[in-house]
C-alpha cells in the first residue's frame, strides 16, 4: 500500500479506538528486538518504517536517542501523541525507507515489518547497513514466507515475505543471526486483534563489526 492508503487505515483505527493515540499496532516491540536492544548500551537509535511508533517510543524510555521515520503522516501523529503523553523526546521524520537517508550514523538501526518486493527489501536492509556506527547493530524482523503454511496473520503475497537466506544476503555486516523465529501472538502480539496463535518470524541481527 502507498502513504494514502496506509493514512486511511490509521485514521480508521483513531476513530474506532480509545482517542487519538489509538493505533493499528502493538504498543511493546518484537520480543526479540526487547531482548537483543535491551543488552546493548543506549545510544543513538534509527527505527525505520515507525508505524505508530512501538520500537521508537520503546527504545527512547530506555534512554536511547531516537530518530524514527515513517511515509505515513498519520502514523506518525499517532506516535507522537503517544510520545508527548509520556513526555518523551523523539526525533520523527516523515520519509519513505526506499528513499529517505539520514545525514549521520546510529548505533542501532531497526526495521520491523516492513514488507515491500523481494528487491526493494534487500535494497532498504542494505542501505540501512551503511547507516551503522562502529560496532552498531543492525535488527530487522518481519513475516517469514513460512507464515503462510505454519503461521497466521500476516500480508499473503508470498513475493513480499523474509527468508533468513533473503535476509542473511542483503548485507555486508557480521551476521549474528539470520533464522526463523515462532512467535506466540498471546504474549508477542503484532497488533491488537492477535490472540493466541502462532507466527512465523525471519529475525536479522547484524553488527558493523
Amino acid at each position: 500500500m502507498d502513504a494514502q492508503e496506509w493514512d486511511e487505515r490509521y485514521r480508521e483505527a483513531r476513530s474506532s479506538g480509545s482517542g487519538t493515540d489509538a493505533g493499528l499496532w502493538a504498543t511493546q516491540p518484537h520480543a526479540q528486538l526487547q531482548q537483543v536492544a535491551g543488552q546493548l548500551v543506549p545510544g543513538t537509535a534509527l527505527d525505520l518504517a515507525s508505524g505508530d511508533g512501538r520500537n521508537a517510543i520503546w527504545l527512547a524510555r530506555r534512554g536511547w536517542q531516537v530518530t524514527a521515520v515513517d511515509f505515513s503522516a498519520e502514523g506518525l501523529d499517532i506516535a507522537r501523541s503517544r510520545a508527548e503523553a509520556e513526555g518523551i523526546s523523539i526525533e520523527w521524520q516523515l520519509g519513505d525507507a526506499t528513499n529517505w537517508a539520514p545525514d549521520r550514523t546510529f548505533d542501532l538501526v531497526t526495521i520491523t515489518y516492513l514488507h515491500l518486493d523481494e528487491a526493494a527489501n534487500a535494497a532498504v536492509i542494505r542501505r540501512a547497513s551503511q547507516w551503522l556506527s562502529d560496532g552498531g547493530t543492525l535488527l530487522v524482523i518481519g513475516h517469514d514466507k513460512e507464515n503462510l503454511t505454519r503461521g497466521t496473520g500476516g500480508p499473503q503475497d508470498e513475493t513480499i515475505l523474509y527468508s533468513p537466506e533473503l535476509l542473511r544476503a542483503a548485507t555486508e555486516l557480521k551476521v549474528l543471526a539470520a533464522e526463523q523465529l515462532v512467535r506466540n501472538t498471546s504474549t508477542d502480539p503484532e497488533g491488537p486483534e492477535d490472540t493466541g496463535t502462532t507466527a512465523i518470524d525471519t529475525l536479522l541481527h547484524a553488527v558493523n563489526a
